[in-house]
């Protein structure tokens, strides 16, 4: 009987964290999960856990870990970038040609 050779040396974390990310983002509902959480469930429960969240809305608790994450980075881009964005009536003023830069 032959035996074959697996390479069974585990891949890093931040590899690990690409690929659980890939995977929850080729899921056909990611993009409806992390909105309704943005915009419902984060605004009900500012503090959710992943775990409550996974139970809460029937999501692998991977999904719920990546949403969370996303929705948290997003937030602090947002506080970073605060100051530098342009007034209403800048955006307004300018044509659709110059948001193509």
């Amino acid at each position: 009987m032959n035996k074959v050779s697996i390479d069974r040396s585990l891949p890093d974390r931040n590899e690990l964290w690409r690929i659980l990310v890939e995977t929850v983002h080729a899921m056909p509902m990611y993009i409806t999960h992390k909105r309704y959480v943005s915009e419902v469930m984060l605004k009900e429960k500012s503090d959710i856990s992943s775990k409550e969240l996974a139970v809460i809305i029937n999501i692998t608790l991977g999904e719920a870990i990546v949403i969370l994450t996303e929705i948290a980075d997003e937030k602090k881009d947002t506080v970073k970038v605060g100051d530098a964005r342009k007034s209403d009536s800048q955006i307004t003023d300018r044509k659709l040609f110059d948001f193509s830069q």
